[in-house]
């Protein structure tokens, strides 16, 4: 065994067994992913893999892109709360992807959000630089390498062009990076064409890929025409694709493409695509590793660590897959019609013409006539890749999408396969020949079919399912209806468990929370009494498992309408979290209508929602809208104050943990709100006040200490001096309007 993993085992071993109750480690993994695509699965799952092999706990933090109708336009406040979460002792360490936050945040804001994590041992998968932490990175300039070598080695082309986006910096990284290996392989590099669209948007890739197509694959433009486009990624390369076929041009006949990622799209385009395979997989399994040496060695120095990749050679470049090419015939031979030995080739063709006429009815004239000419030159020359695979690989491109059926495709190959024997009669070279293009012909099939069910079942939602369960949840009308429905369809879709953990308070006050369910149940010996209040949030969910297994769950915040009601954590099974996201949202719509039927909705919350936030802030214009800068400033300082409500204004802490410099902090807050951030923390205690007063559950000195002030004569009077009466009078005013 690897001496560093047997290092990190007996870590493990001696933690677990020696640790003073710090017992199995448990890490955690923070991103915000569009999880259609099986980048954030594949990172999840490599994450999961090695949290099984090391036997530590896994709690996923990550968050799906927002793409549902149940969604809100700004979730990233709410995916935020998660943050507080991230610390120890429920977590020993942290898995980040920061760059995932790029397209809600600033680098600066994302940077200040993990740096105010610190000291939990932090690794990061990303791009964005976080000082003082280590980084696996995508080795760029061995992935270009590799597509441009295979272009030029195995392909001979000259004419190469780039075709990529300013989205990212990854992206314009790829562009460098192809440069530096067009140089390595003796080409000027200065002189090739290079597109580049503003974002990933469809439109703004047909626009790069219509200048593409009038600079350098026009008639008009025959003497600057390319053979091969590289691109920067799977979905620019299919969008392209897409788009050459409606002007004609046929990939790889006229120009190769190739991709990079391996997306679906990669899979699903037609042809297949040609890609990079980033290795997310072995990223993931690799940053707990990286995760652990840093747990075990904390004052370690942080570091970049580039991850090599691998070409994935599919036919949008004119090869085959491997698999393809390697196959050799393994079924048994079957019955051939016969021939004579002697036929002349105008009879072997007439012979041919007419079989393949039965064969492939649909096709027209031309595309028979070409089958035919590509099997006599295969039969007598050895043509890689054979040029009847070539043929077959367009007629399985018209028959791919919703109608398509493997076995009616290897219909056609057996059926071929019977009159190219024929064909071939005693001549042992030929039958060995035809032999090795049938079962490349079979080969194909089979990976064509793979990419079909890649494509119809990796959904990320499980849509049946799914409906159902919708149906069910809205038609709950009490918490047991909604526990029960729960129990079901968490069964149905695959999720093992769950913790449920509910506020009446509705807030983010979540040491408030009680936890109401438990799937599955626990045993008797271990059985808690139910509702558990929660008197510390770090320190779940480590005490609702037994202290002997290992655990991997999803933490699931949970609200609708600005309004919380707790929090959960799933057990995993499924890698794909858009799932728990849909359990979420459908969970959410049927606790608030439960809480507004049981009269556990109020009207004023210590959750206050924007419109609130808004009234409070003093701003120059009134009528002036919020800039997105300004929002995301609002947001970070409000919700961290609102989630230290009941305590005293501390400037130093409070910098620190937003990883700001205090005069930055207080600089920003003023320019933001018109506030002092004391004056802005006693101001929403003033509207936590009210809530708590309308609520009528809590006495005036209970209200004064949970909001943090000394007495309640010191509470009266800074709430009178903020709304201009004293709590009990502004109460019974309250009390009156609502009658």
């Amino acid at each position: 065994m690897n001496p560093e993993i047997t290092k990190r085992r007996n870590f493990l071993a001696h933690r677990k067994a020696y640790g003073g109750g710090k017992g199995r480690l448990t890490i955690g993994f923070t991103c915000i992913a569009d999880f259609r695509s099986f980048i954030g699965q594949e990172y999840i799952a490599g994450i999961c893999r090695a949290c099984e092999d090391y036997d530590i706990n896994f709690i996923n933090m990550s968050q799906a892109i927002k793409y549902s109708l149940f969604d809100e336009v700004d979730f990233l406040s709410h995916y935020s709360k998660k943050f507080r979460f991230m610390k120890a002792p429920l977590l020993d360490g942290l898995i980040t992807w920061a760059s995932s936050l790029a397209p809600y945040l600033t680098n600066e804001q994302i940077i200040q959000k993990f740096e105010a994590l610190k000291p939990l041992p932090m690794v990061d998968i990303g791009y964005l630089d976080i000082p003082d932490i280590t980084a696996l990175r995508i080795d760029n300039s061995c992935s270009m390498e590799l597509i441009v070598e295979h272009l030029v080695k195995k392909h001979s082309f000259t004419k190469i062009a780039f075709l990529g986006s300013k989205i990212s910096r990854p992206h314009i990284e790829r562009l460098s990076s192809f440069k530096k290996a067009l140089k390595k392989f003796n080409f000027e590099s200065e002189s090739v064409p290079v597109f580049m669209s503003e974002t990933l948007n469809e439109a703004d890739i047909v626009r790069a890929s219509e200048e593409l197509f009038e600079s350098c694959l026009t008639k008009q433009n025959s003497t600057n025409k390319i053979e091969a486009i590289v691109t920067s990624s799977d979905i620019i390369a299919s969008t392209l694709i897409q788009f050459l076929q409606k002007k004609d041009v046929s990939v790889p006949d006229d120009v190769a493409v190739t991709g990079f990622n391996n997306q679906y799209q990669g899979i699903t385009s037609s042809p297949p695509i040609t890609t990079i395979d980033l290795e997310y997989f072995k990223r993931g399994y690799m940053a707990v590793e990286t995760l652990i040496n840093k747990i075990m060695n904390p004052k370690s120095k942080a570091q970049i660590i580039e991850i090599p990749t691998s070409l994935i050679v599919r036919e949008s470049c004119g090869c085959f897959e491997k698999e393809i090419l390697e196959a050799e015939e393994t079924s048994e031979n079957q019955k051939s019609m016969n021939i004579s030995d002697d036929i002349s080739e105008e009879e072997g063709r007439n012979f041919l013409s007419e079989r393949i006429n039965t064969i492939f009815p649909k096709e027209n004239h031309e595309r028979k006539e070409d089958l035919v000419n590509a099997i006599f030159e295969d039969l007598y020359e050895k043509l890689t890749p054979p040029k009847t695979l070539c043929w077959f690989r367009h007629f399985l491109s018209g028959e791919r999408g919703n109608h398509f059926k493997a076995a009616f495709c290897q219909h056609k190959v057996s059926q071929i396969r019977s009159c190219l024997l024929a064909l071939a009669g005693s001549n042992e070279e030929q039958r060995f020949r035809i032999e090795n293009i049938t079962s490349q012909l079979r080969v194909l099939c089979s990976v064509t079919s793979d990419y079909e069910s890649n494509f119809r079942h990796e959904s990320p939602y499980t849509f049946n399912n799914i409906t159902q369960a919708a149906i069910h949840f809205a038609s709950a009308t009490t918490g047991k209806q909604m526990q029960s429905t729960l129990k079901t369809h968490l069964t149905e879709l695959g999720i093992p468990g769950i913790i449920l953990s509910l506020s009446d308070n509705m807030t983010t006050d979540l040491e408030t929370s009680n936890v109401e369910l438990i799937l599955p149940e626990p045993s008797n010996y271990e059985r808690i009494s139910l509702p558990y209040r929660i008197s510390d949030e770090a320190n779940f969910p480590k005490s609702f498992f037994p202290q002997k297994e290992r655990y991997s769950v999803v933490l699931e915040i949970l609200y609708y309408n600005e309004r919380y009601f707790g929090f959960s954590f799933m057990q995993m099974n499924t890698k794909n979290m858009a799932l728990y996201d849909s359990i979420r949202a459908l969970l959410c719509h049927s606790l608030y209508e439960i809480y507004n039927k049981a009269g556990r909705t109020k009207e004023h919350s210590m959750q206050l929602n924007t419109k609130k936030l808004e009234g409070i802030f003093s701003l120059t214009d009134k009528n002036e809208p919020f800039s997105p800068v300004t929002r995301l400033t609002l947001n970070t300082i409000s919700s961290y104050l609102l989630e230290h409500i009941g305590e005293k204004t501390n400037l130093d802490k409070m910098s620190e943990d937003l990883g700001m410099n205090k005069t930055k902090l207080i600089r920003q807050t003023k320019a933001a709100t018109g506030y002092t951030v004391q004056t802005l923390h006693e101001k929403l205690k003033m509207e936590a006040a009210k809530s708590l007063i309308l609520e009528g559950k809590l006495t005036l000195s209970e209200i004064a200490e949970r909001l943090g002030f000394q007495n309640s004569n010191y509470f009266s009077n800074v709430f009178k001096k903020n709304t201009g009466e004293s709590p009990r009078f502004w109460g019974k005013k309250q009390g009156h309007r609502q009658q």
